[in-house]
């Protein structure tokens, strides 16, 4: 089956019961299933390494003296955000802390939404091979996918596009920027998502009172994305980890049900889906 070992690269704890999850979504078909999925290093490549806030941190029009300071900023949280051994509250206080500094000083570049292709083209920050056909995938057989991210809805938007994969069966929840009547960045909108923050933010969403299918089918690349379908009601969920750092490969399969190391593309991810949307 898939997920047995020497059969692909998923590392898997529980084959059989992973295998026998993966057996109900088959069963059960695409009309029962909805996609619960995070963005920044799920979707798009972690080497080399591109995430929605980088995008804009990294532009190279802002200058020394942003960048030194943006770059600043992320060396002295980001090691408090992937440090799972801290008290969550402590996780969450400094991802928050994190998010205010980080869009403060975007706004203070004043820079115009138009200007978010050009800082795609110019960031490192692409999808994963394979992820084109996975939404395709999810379009053609009506399944509803949530792209549920720390990040910034407005890249995440212009990403798909320009991939020509945003397709009207996704909906997107992340932090939407705010801009003035000139069309010039100025903020974010409430509420602030980090991805410590996801469970509190889904319990305030209405898209899981709208959206309800039986089986979630969740991939992510923290444990704290599990925490993405908490308040959705659901019979069977199946999750799969990205376990972007080696080090975190024996854990992860602790709490998702297969884990997929290094920096793969989507190729067996699409098998997955291909063999539930085949019944």
């Amino acid at each position: 089956m898939v997920f047995h070992k020497g059969e692909s690269s998923f590392l898997c704890k529980d084959e059989s019961g992973t295998s026998e999850k993966l057996n109900k979504f088959i069963k059960s078909g695409s009309k029962s299933m909805q996609i619960i999925i995070d963005f920044d290093f799920t979707m798009t490549s972690y080497e080399p390494a591109g995430t929605c806030f980088g995008v804009i941190r990294a532009y190279p029009g802002f200058g020394k003296e942003f960048l030194e300071k943006a770059e600043a900023i992320k060396n002295h949280h980001l090691p408090i955000h992937v440090d799972f051994s801290l008290p969550e509250a402590v996780r969450q206080a400094s991802d928050l802390e994190w998010m205010k500094k980080t869009i403060s000083s975007f706004a203070g570049e004043r820079f115009s939404r138009s200007l978010l292709t050009e800082m795609l083209h110019r960031s490192q920050c692409r999808l994963r091979s394979g992820v084109v056909e996975f939404l395709e995938l999810a379009h053609t057989h009506e399944i509803p996918v949530l792209i549920f991210s720390g990040g910034i809805w407005d890249v995440i938007e212009v990403l798909l596009k320009e991939e020509n994969c945003y397709f009207p069966n996704i909906q997107i929840l992340a932090n939407r920027l705010k801009y003035d009547s000139d069309g010039i960045m100025v903020g974010v909108e409430d509420p602030m998502i980090t991805a410590s923050s996801k469970l509190a933010v889904a319990q305030k969403s209405s898209y899981f009172s709208e959206v309800q299918r039986d089986n979630i089918f969740l991939l992510g690349d923290m444990l704290s994305d599990l925490k993405m379908a908490g308040c959705a009601k659901h019979s069977e969920l199946l999750s799969i980890g990205f376990a972007n750092n080696a080090k975190d490969e024996e854990s992860y399969q602790e709490h998702f049900d297969a884990v997929l190391g290094g920096n793969p593309g989507f190729d067996e991810i699409n098998e997955i889906l291909k063999k539930i949307v085949a019944e």
